[in-house]
């Protein structure tokens, strides 16, 4: 199209938009591009990429921009994105069911969508809180299961009605990989954050801990100690169990779990079924948090590995993934050249004579033998052998092999792309963007490296994420003293306890998330790292590596404050408190927390865990605490994650470490269970468990009724539960908690809608159509339609319902691609009208530029008529349908796109650089044989579009 009609209708489509993003409009590029829009959640990639059966599609999901992405890969070498799909915020984890069913797991929605690859949408929201992962289709007849993190568990649900039909407790934290046997019999469940056996034993019964090597620190502190659960010096203290479920193994016969592999290791990411022997090879790290002091663990806190499971004796063995390593040399660039560090996923050959890991933190792929020999390494990133450059780190989180053996996909997720890898000489020969756009902004671009490049370490073999894993925690206790260290005098920055003396010899500290710290200094357990900024010597001091220049320290500090919490589950979908949670009035605690007592010698909660965060600035003095150290008020928006460690006699704790900076609290009653810091509340177990209870439900500034959806079709939309979460969704949106969009298909056309508090109203994604109430777009669903209503954050709802890239153009009005303009309408109207548009813009040298169609007649011939003009008008009308390009003046070239089972067609058309017709009007439409037509042809909308000079 000219220049001059773009401008006209992008000035056209801006009239459209709400004052709030016009606002925003008028700032520089990247925030006109994504309007501050995008939370960055960080949340983990599971299982998000798969290949069919089949070796036809590629399934991508596309985090950054809650959307299914699907790749035609009947070529293996040259993947060809045909579709885009609307899903739920943070998908995570994509398994197909059929041919044309796909179930995307949804993280901060707290759901599973299940797609239609024909029709283009979610025909169906799964509701499988709090925080999945993973899906697996498995047993006779077959099920779904589904991996539950949040809860410690894997529901499973009928694959047809979509009713869950069994609960299954993992006794572990985090379960979320999951893997089938080849006979449906079993599944298996990685238990993510499943601890290494290791706990802590109070201050009160460790032995004195050493003394400092530096004679001016002074004599060391009393506290707890890190150690083995089965540690026989130790038997006395410790009177519960540690299981250490790592692995978990369920019958589908009976929704049961039937048994658990230990020892495997202490985080623990993808797994793998080897294809003859039915072997498990799990992909993990084993925390090293046994060695005592920052100086024993400089360069080496973890192991990385790849753990086998023996299926049948149940025996593991582990596979370094950097054998022979000297750790003592630091620096040590050979080590970097050829590290493998945080490896993500595993993924065997048909034969099972060799299998890739990614390793995610060297931005290689390693090919491996059964034996746990490495064959050789791929360099996915730019950065190769000792070189490093996390602005431009690729980030290889997970892997999926094509059928034929040929080409091994990996999926990028800093980069947000894919790396084709051709496996007959272990090469990338291409890289493929995962989704048509990328609406992540260039401070999360720039800045997530630094969080994950283990190449920032002395030998490649450590990153920050290695223990602050996904931006989140590992949950194990390390003790960082330094006996070589000096003493530290931190001011209390709320200057109630003056200057409050650091001993380099703090002892067990529990790893922190790095979610939330934007507005939260001075940071760390102690408060002794005035921003973020001051973790700098981190990179020197524990990972031996060199401290970052302070322009790189600053662009890993941006990024760190783009990470925010999801919602907490506890609370009610309205943002209210629930009425009762573990026993306790979480209203009730809330007086307290805010009011606290006339005999609580620190007054309220409040005093300083200020809500809404849970935290402030002050430093607390030791003796205040009855500690041996003085410590900042931690913050408590995560207080519900910290679950599952029970000291009780006899008790089988899911994790070592609970509440507390050393983590020897078991609840947050027993945390206030210290007279000397909170008097008769010490002995009052009914408000303790009341304030527990509002722990457990502080908000953690996402509001609840985020990714919250529900799918509305012509059966369910007068069901009582329906109409009930759509007003509520509705009235948050109203109280500008959230804003609301829906996805999905209304007159027989596919359509996004973004509603607009100051109307009461849906706008559509096409100017002409709409705006809605919600009354009339139901009388729409009942009359066929069908819509996914989903809260997404505020400030994102235009950009997600109805402008994806911001461009001003409402989606429907450019299709698929910015380039592309709709024009007229399909005839003859058939349900289902075919649309054409196109995979990716069409600019030269665009290699892998295809037009796409949907709703062609399954398995028949179809064809694209492409020529320069547009049709007269009115159109000609022949066959019973309209022609949308002139027929009548050639050029006019007729093209194949035959239809696939599914009723989709693509015909690939690369465009060179230099491409002849640059800048000129084309014009296009689809013809293919119908049943629904009078003379048995129907045809597509017409596209105007042009070849755009590359940039």
């Amino acid at each position: 199209m000219s220049n001059q009609r773009s401008r006209r209708i992008r000035a056209v489509a801006a009239l459209c938009l709400p004052v709030a993003a016009l606002a925003a409009y008028a700032g520089d590029e990247d925030t006109m591009t994504n309007f501050g829009t995008v939370l960055n959640f960080e949340n983990p990639l599971i299982h998000p990429i798969h290949v069919s059966a089949d070796g036809t599609r590629l399934f991508v999901v596309d985090n950054s921009d809650a959307r299914l992405s699907v790749f035609d890969v009947t070529t293996p070498s040259g993947p060809i994105l045909i579709k885009e799909i609307p899903v739920g915020v943070e998908p995570v984890s994509v398994r197909p069911r059929t041919s044309d069913e796909v179930w995307v797991v949804n993280h901060t929605s707290d759901s599973v969508s299940v797609v239609s690859l024909s029709q283009g949408l979610v025909t169906d929201t799964i509701q499988v809180e709090d925080e999945p992962c993973d899906v697996v289709f498995a047993g006779s007849p077959q099920r779904a299961y589904v991996s539950v993190a949040g809860s410690n568990q894997v529901r499973v649900f009928d694959v047809t009605t979509h009713v869950q039909i069994a609960t299954i407790a993992i006794a572990g934290v985090q379960p979320r990989s999951l893997v089938a046997s080849a006979d449906g019999s079993k599944v298996y469940v990685a238990v993510a954050i499943s601890g290494n056996k290791t706990t802590i034993v109070p201050a009160g019964a460790a032995p004195p801990p050493p003394n400092p090597t530096n004679p001016n620190a002074g004599a060391s502190p009393q506290t707890g100690i890190i150690v083995d659960i089965d540690d026989p010096n130790y038997a006395g203290v410790i009177q519960y169990t540690l299981p250490d479920n790592d692995v978990a193994e369920i019958a589908t016969a009976t929704n049961s779990v039937g048994r658990y592999f230990q020892g495997v290791g202490t985080t623990l990411w993808g797994l793998a079924i080897h294809p003859t022997t039915g072997d498990l090879f799990v992909a993990n790290t084993d925390a090293r948090n046994l060695v005592r002091f920052e100086p024993n663990l400089r360069g080496h806190a973890v192991d990385n590995q790849v753990s086998k499971i023996d299926i049948t004796s149940g025996q593991v063995t582990k596979f370094d993934l950097n054998p022979g390593l000297n750790y003592a040399v630091l620096p040590n660039l050979p080590a970097k050249a050829t590290a493998l560090a945080q490896p993500t996923d595993v993924v065997f050959n048909a034969a099972g004579t060799a299998y890739y890991v990614a390793a995610f933190g060297t931005d290689r792929v390693a090919k491996m033998n059964a034996s746990g020999a490495i064959l050789s390494r791929i360099e996915i990133g730019p950065a190769t052998g000792s070189s490093v450059d996390p602005k431009t780190k690729k980030g290889p989180r997970a892997l999926a092999l094509h059928p034929s053996g040929t080409r091994l996909y990996v999926l990028n997720r800093i980069s947000n792309t894919i790396s084709v890898v051709n496996t007959a000489n272990d090469t990338v020969n291409l890289e493929v963007s995962v989704g048509g756009f990328d609406p992540e902004p260039l401070t999360t671009k720039q800045g997530r490296g630094f969080l994950y490049d283990a190449k920032l370490s002395g030998n490649g073999t450590m990153s920050c994420a290695s223990c602050h894993v996904d931006a989140e925690t590992d949950r194990e206790d390390w003790d960082l003293g330094d006996p070589e260290g000096d003493p530290e005098d931190i001011p209390d920055p709320s200057n109630t306890y003056g200057t409050i003396a650091m001993h380099p010899m703090k002892g067990p500290m529990f790893t922190q998330t790095l979610r939330g710290l934007a507005g939260n200094t001075p940071l760390h357990w102690r408060g002794d790292r005035s921003n973020f900024e001051a973790f700098n010597s981190t990179f020197q001091k524990l990972m031996g590596g060199t401290q970052l220049s302070a322009v790189d320290m600053k662009t890993f500090s941006d990024f760190m404050m783009t990470v925010v919490f999801e919602p907490n589950p506890n609370m009610n979908l309205d943002r209210s408190l629930p009425a009762s949670l573990n026993g306790g009035n979480p209203t009730l605690g809330k007086d307290l927390y805010k009011v606290g007592t006339a005999s609580t010698p620190i007054g309220s909660c409040n005093n300083c865990h200020h809500l809404p965060l849970g935290t402030g600035s002050k430093i607390v003095n030791k003796t205040v605490l009855t500690q041996s150290q003085g410590l900042k008020v931690p913050q408590l928006r995560t207080a519900y994650k910290r679950l599952g460690f029970d000291n009780a006699t006899g008790a089988a704790a899911l994790t070592g470490f609970g509440f507390g900076h050393d983590g020897i609290h078991p609840t947050v009653e027993s945390f206030l269970s210290n007279p000397a810091t909170f008097g008769a509340l010490a002995s009052n177990p009914i408000d303790q468990k009341n304030i527990a209870a509002f722990v457990m439900c502080i908000d953690t500034g996402t509001p609840p009724a985020v990714g919250y959806t529900r799918t509305v079709t012509a059966t369910n939309a007068n069901n009582a539960s329906i109409t009930a979460d759509v007003n509520t969704l509705i009235a948050q949106a109203n109280l500008l908690d959230v804003d609301l969009i829906a996805k999905g298909k209304t007159d027989g056309a596919l359509h996004g809608f973004y509603y607009v508090p100051a109307l009461g109203k849906f706008q559509s994604d096409k100017g002409a159509y709409g705006p809605f109430t919600w009354t009339e777009l139901k009388t729409k669903i009942l009359a066929g339609g069908i819509l996914s209503v989903m809260a997404v954050p505020l400030g994102s709802g235009h950009r997600m319902g109805i402008d994806r890239n911001m461009n001003g153009v409402p989606d429907a009005e450019e299709g698929s691609i910015s380039s592309f303009e709709d024009f007229g309408n399909a005839t003859p109207p058939c349900a289902g009208d075919i649309y054409l548009s196109s995979n990716s813009p069409s600019s030269e040298g665009n290699s892998n530029f295809a037009f796409i169609c949907t709703h062609l007649t399954p398995n028949q011939p179809a064809f694209l008529l492409l020529g320069f003009g547009e049709g007269s008008e009115p159109p000609v009308h022949l066959y019973g349908m309209d022609f949308w390009v002139d027929i009548t003046t050639p050029p006019v070239v007729i093209l194949n796109m035959p239809a696939d089972d599914l009723g989709f067609g693509y015909l690939k058309l690369p465009l060179p650089m230099n491409a002849p017709y640059v800048d000129l009007p084309f014009c296009a439409m689809a013809v293919t044989l119908n049943p629904c037509a009078p003379s048995g042809v129907a045809g597509s909308q017409g596209v105007r579009f042009e070849i755009t000079t590359a940039n």
